[in-house]
């Protein structure tokens, strides 16, 4: 009985010497096992990050960037990265079509990029990210914004270029700190009038969009700077262009000669 009360309480000793699960996959991860853990804070994660060891990544507990490159999917495991600020996917042959719940987990996030992918949708813990302040979703088929982006109260600069977002929630117009707001190439038609509420807007692009007319409330934005409407045809064009003029706000319009 004694020996195996002592078996058992070796066991997790040797478990905490098993710094790894597997050996290393290949020579990068042999070189990352080598990374010092403290000064660590930036990493390029690959696609062969699912047949490297999770631990591998894992200890490196001080990351503040992550960059994703030429990867098809996003480990469970990014949320474990607490300290994390950017995450950024790079991708032109492979892409990425689900964003996993644990995003949410990462509470200093400032920087959430993932164009150039096949995301359709956003989880709902992804609206938890309060600290967030750059969004951008460029191209990526996403069908609609939620109502609770307006929990993301410290963005700063959303960009929806190439989207299939066809409306705007109304709750976005809560956003009071957007600056750069973005929407070139989507099927969108109608702009809320309760964007005026977005009083440190500076610059708004609806080049190429389905947009008919812009909503005279939103010329009225204090800080607003420029209106890029280029390939559209707007019925109160003659009235923006003279607003625009009198307020000293550059609007790229393409007229007819």
């Amino acid at each position: 009985m004694r020996i195996i009360i002592k078996f058992l309480v070796f066991i997790p000793l040797l478990y905490s010497c098993q710094k790894y699960n597997n050996i290393p996959y290949d020579k990068k991860e042999e070189i990352l096992r080598q990374f010092p853990v403290e000064n660590t804070n930036r990493m390029v994660l690959d696609s062969l990050w699912i047949k490297r060891d999770s631990l591998t990544y894992l200890r490196l507990k001080n990351l503040d960037l992550i960059l994703m490159n030429e990867t098809s999917s996003i480990p469970n495991w990014i949320g474990s990265f607490e300290k994390m600020r950017i995450f950024q996917i790079v991708n032109e042959k492979k892409k990425v079509s689900n964003i996993p719940n644990s995003i949410g987990k990462l509470s200093k996030l400032v920087e959430f990029n993932i164009s150039n992918n096949s995301v359709n949708s956003l989880p709902d813990s992804f609206y938890t990210l309060k600290n967030l302040t750059y969004l951008d979703l460029s191209n990526n088929p996403i069908i609609s914004i939620d109502n609770k982006i307006s929990y993301l109260s410290n963005l700063e600069s959303i960009n929806l270029d190439h989207t299939f977002i066809n409306s705007l929630p109304l709750n976005i117009c809560k956003l009071q700190k957007i600056k750069y707001f973005t929407l070139e190439n989507t099927p969108i038609s109608d702009l809320p009038n309760c964007l005026n509420n977005m009083s440190n807007l500076e610059w708004i692009n609806i080049s190429g969009t389905k947009i008919t007319e812009i909503p005279i409330e939103i010329l009225s934005i204090p800080k607003l700077e420029t209106i890029n409407a280029r390939r559209l045809k707007l019925k109160n064009y003659k009235e923006v262009k003279s607003i625009c003029e009198k307020r000293k706000i550059n609007f790229y319009y393409d007229e007819k000669k």
